[in-house]
This record gives structure tokens, C-alpha cells and sequence, in this order.
């Protein structure tokens, strides 16, 4: 990437988060500069890959997980106004973010060890009350609800039963993927892989009903 594509990233960039800054509460207008903040992250192609090497097979799952809480942590409550554009690049801020906090809080997530703890949940609990609903709130009653029925027919192939809308559910009330893999006897790659796959396919899906 040449100096000059890389300031004007950086620029636009922070741009973006000051835009979102602006707004106290979880308004529409703050969803939508959100919104366009985590897609020119995540189309800047600049995101880090920490500890690549190691966890063979299930690097790509930790880190699409520790990818997906980051930008969760990001929209969620206040947590743009952590970002100070007066000691440095939205990239920097980021990159430091999923190699110190998320990507390590993945591994045993994904691993399933026994002090798995659930991101999602404390995340939440530190939203005030009053707060608007939150983003990941938005998101789970979407999958519950599953007005156009995409949700509980989007399925692993052979196992009907263990469609997107049913894993979602599982996974936003805080039961493992080892104990999802134990009760299925899907292995936790496949299901974990699964999840991330329709996570993407329905990402357009999602920013049409919550209008975002």
C-alpha cells in the first residue's frame, strides 16, 4: 500500500469514528456511521492477524470470532468514544484492541476450555438500562424472529436440525460450542464454520431489518 492510499485511508478513517462520536445515544444516524466505520475496516484489509502459526486448524475460527466480538465491542454502548483521534490512527487503535483483548478472549471460546466465558453477555451487562437497545440485542431478536423463515432453513448439510437460527439462539444464550458440538455431535470446526459462513451471507439480510 503506497504512503499516499494509506493516509487517505487512515483520513477517512478517522473521519468516520469522529462522525460516530458525535451522537450520545444508539440512534439510527449513529448505526448507520457505525455501520460504515466497521465496513471500512473491514474492507481496508488492514486488520493484523495476531499469533498466525499457531492453533493450526483453528486459527481461522478464533480469529473470525475474535473478529466478530471486536466489532461488536465497537457498536456497542459508548465504546467509539475509547478511540482518541489525538494519539493515533483508527487502525492502530483497532489492531491493538483484537491482538490484546479479542484474540486472546477467542481462543478459549473456541478451544472450549473450562473458563470459557461468554463476550457477548458482559458485554451487554455493562449497557446502561436506559440505553437503546443494543446492536447485538438487534441482531438476536432479528434471528428469533426470522420473519422471511432464511434463518431455520440455512442448515448444515445432513443435520436439519442444526440450522443458523437454532445455533444463533444457543450461542446469544451462552452455551458453548463444545456443549452445542456435544449435544449435535457436529464437531465444533464444523459448526463454529457454519455460523461464521451465514454471519456473512446474511449480513446484508441484517442491515435491511434493523435499517442500518
Amino acid at each position: 500500500m503506497s504512503n499516499d492510499w494509506r493516509k487517505q485511508l487512515d483520513g477517512q478513517l478517522k473521519d468516520l469514528a469522529i462522525a460516530a462520536q458525535q451522537y450520545t445515544h444508539l440512534t439510527k444516524e449513529k448505526r448507520i456511521a457505525l455501520t460504515r466505520l466497521i465496513n471500512a475496516i473491514w474492507q481496508s484489509g488492514k486488520l493484523v492477524s495476531p499469533y498466525k502459526g499457531q492453533f493450526q486448524l483453528l486459527y481461522q475460527d478464533i480469529y473470525d470470532e475474535a473478529v466478530q466480538n471486536l466489532f461488536f465491542y465497537i457498536c456497542q454502548d459508548n465504546n467509539i468514544n475509547k478511540y482518541d483521534p489525538e494519539r493515533g490512527e483508527v487502525m492502530t487503535w483497532v489492531n491493538m484492541l483484537l491482538t490484546k483483548r479479542f484474540f486472546p478472549e477467542a481462543i478459549p471460546k473456541i478451544i472450549g476450555k473450562e473458563n470459557e466465558i461468554n463476550l457477548e453477555t458482559s458485554h451487554l451487562e455493562n449497557i446502561p438500562s436506559s440505553q437503546s437497545m443494543s446492536l447485538f440485542e438487534q441482531v438476536r431478536e432479528c434471528i428469533e424472529t426470522d420473519p422471511e423463515l432464511l434463518f431455520c432453513k440455512e442448515h448444515i448439510k445432513g443435520h436439519p436440525e442444526a440450522n443458523f437460527q437454532a445455533i444463533a439462539k444457543r450461542r446469544c444464550s451462552g452455551i458453548s460450542w463444545k456443549e452445542i458440538s456435544a449435544e449435535s455431535g457436529i464437531g465444533i470446526t464444523s459448526l463454529h464454520s457454519f455460523y461464521q459462513r451465514c454471519l456473512r451471507k446474511f449480513a446484508a439480510k441484517f442491515h435491511e431489518y434493523l435499517c442500518i
